[in-house]
């Protein structure tokens, strides 16, 4: 694993300031304990003199002395009077421990304290929770979904406490990996039954899918058309509908897969969510991504135009917006992307631009830039490209997935100024790293005229049964808006490459391209 994301430590920070302070309220060993100074346990030590040195550990841990409260806690640890100590007291060390190795950025000795801790019958949602998080962060996926199942059975009400960034990535990271599919089955069926749902009580569609598939493929209608009900993204209804695996449900439930009626939904309840919540950009942006759905460009910057606008007249210390370092930037984007798919484009780009500027005050520091440079190489602005992606950190500022982005930019423009020698050098990082972005690499081989290589992966990912839902998807005729000359012919690409004799007999096999009532957004 390679260096933490600067946006995750500062995260970590943040919250041990927080998940201390919890701790440190009940960690203190009881007047009982502390009153036992002349008690000695089965191996002749006194126990007061274990409850010191956690006392000393737990003093220096408020004082965010981490490297001295894990050096006690590591003397704890090898007391043989610690194996005499209640259970209760015995998770209190542990948790101590946990708090001490996060604060020294030692984050893979957190997740082990924490795991040990979790496994006492003290432990709470919080450190449950807790483990969760830590688990995604040292990137131990197994644990991760072990360990949200258990809060999702046992505390089901502290899911909503999850950021559902988090829960999503789980899910997504055990579906990349095949050992851990009947455990992610295990996950979502926990999910389902605590009645779990994404922030503004959005359910997770793309889950729910998968867990319909199962009871689909254990004949199992019932449950199926259980399932189907909490399916609402007119998206995910697309790439139901493209699937043969699903038919039986379909027929079903037909009118459960109006795609039109799902995405004007999905409008009417966020517009409500968005009234409700006039201190939040989040619901905003959900908003904007369904009105996108629908093409409801002029309703786009209609509320795009009044947030800009009240978020210019605040001041720093009187904000009117509580998340704006998160969500602004997306405001800009997608005010963007309404502009343009008017056919406005200089001025999509130059909202773009100004949605790159906003990084400095932004959590999110590279998303826009990369986008930026997608829009001057489909304008034919190869140098400005290049250009937006300066100062963009590439050690601590990017994932994998958002490095095979950047270089899909670098990459597009240097094809476009005939420099062959760069253009091969990113290309061959693009093909070693193609893992992390699956997506982006089909369209890099499509881009190096590598035809015939995209049509074999492309099939082999509407073969595989993990794989077919996204590919289908992409394979669906949308509704389509004005484009870039260099937009439309890729466009026109992609539809001659799904002509093409052997990926077309691949989607009949599997499914079907149909006409959809939406425009194409991925979700």
């Amino acid at each position: 694993m390679g260096g933490p994301n600067y946006s995750r430590v500062h995260y970590w920070r943040n919250r041990l300031a927080i998940l201390a302070t919890i701790l440190l309220t009940c960690a203190a060993p009881g007047a009982q304990a502390l009153d036992a100074k002349k008690e000695k346990n089965a191996a002749g030590v006194q126990a007061a003199d274990v409850y010191d040195v956690i006392e000393r550990a737990r003093k220096a841990l408020a004082a965010e002395q981490y490297a001295e409260a894990g050096k006690a806690i590591d003397s704890v640890l090898q007391m043989p009077a610690f194996a005499e100590l209640p259970g209760s007291d015995q998770f209190r060390v542990f948790m101590i421990a946990a708090f001490a190795a996060q604060g020294a950025q030692d984050y893979l000795g957190a997740h082990e304290f924490l795991s040990i801790a979790t496994e006492f019958p003290d432990a709470t949602a919080n450190a449950w929770r807790m483990r969760v998080s830590l688990a995604t962060f040292v990137d131990d996926w197994t644990d991760a979904g072990s360990a949200l199942t258990t809060l999702a059975k046992r505390w089901p009400d502290a899911l909503a406490k999850l950021d559902d960034h988090t829960v999503a990535r789980i899910a997504a990271k055990m579906h990349d990996n095949p050992k851990l599919a009947a455990d992610r089955l295990e996950l979502l069926k926990a999910l389902f039954s605590a009645r779990f749902t994404y922030r503004w009580d959005t359910q997770p569609s793309a889950l729910w899918r998968d867990l319909a598939l199962d009871a689909l493929q254990r004949k199992d209608l019932a449950r199926a058309r259980e399932i189907q009900q909490r399916i609402t993204s007119a998206l995910t209804l697309v790439s139901m509908r493209a699937d043969r695996r699903y038919d039986e449900l379909l027929r079903a439930e037909p009118k459960a897969f109006d795609v039109a009626a799902a995405a004007n939904a999905e409008c009417r309840r966020l517009r409500r969510v968005v009234d409700d919540h006039p201190r939040d950009l989040d619901p905003v942006v959900q908003y904007l991504y369904a009105l996108f759905i629908v093409g409801g460009y002029k309703e786009m910057l209609t509320l795009t135009d009044k947030v800009l606008a009240r978020n210019s007249a605040a001041t720093t210390d009187k904000p009117v917006f509580d998340d704006v370092a998160d969500q602004l930037n997306w405001i800009y984007d997608l005010r963007a992307q309404a502009l343009m798919r008017l056919g406005r484009w200089n001025e999509g780009l130059s909202v773009q631009k100004a949605g790159r500027e906003q990084r400095e005050t932004s959590s999110d520091k590279v998303s826009q830039a990369i986008n930026l440079g997608f829009t001057f190489n489909a304008m034919g602005r190869p140098d400005d490209a290049l250009k937006s992606l300066e100062g963009i950190d590439w050690a601590n500022s990017l994932s994998g997935y958002g490095r095979m982005q950047l270089q899909q930019v670098r990459l597009r423009a240097n094809l476009q100024l005939g420099k062959r020698a760069e253009a091969e050098e990113i290309y061959a990082y693009l093909r070693e790293h193609r893992a992390d972005a699956p997506d982006a690499w089909l369209d890099t081989l499509l881009d190096w005229g590598e035809t015939d290589e995209a049509a074999a992966q492309y099939i082999e990912s509407l073969r595989d049964p993990e794989k077919r839902a996204d590919a289908l998807y992409k394979a669906q005729n949308f509704r389509e808006s004005p484009q870039l000359p260099k937009v439309a012919a890729e466009h026109a690409r992609w539809q001659a490459f799904l002509a093409r004799p052997d990926v077309a007999a691949a989607i009949r096999e599997v499914g079907r391209r149909e006409k959809q009532p939406v425009y194409y957004f991925l979700e």
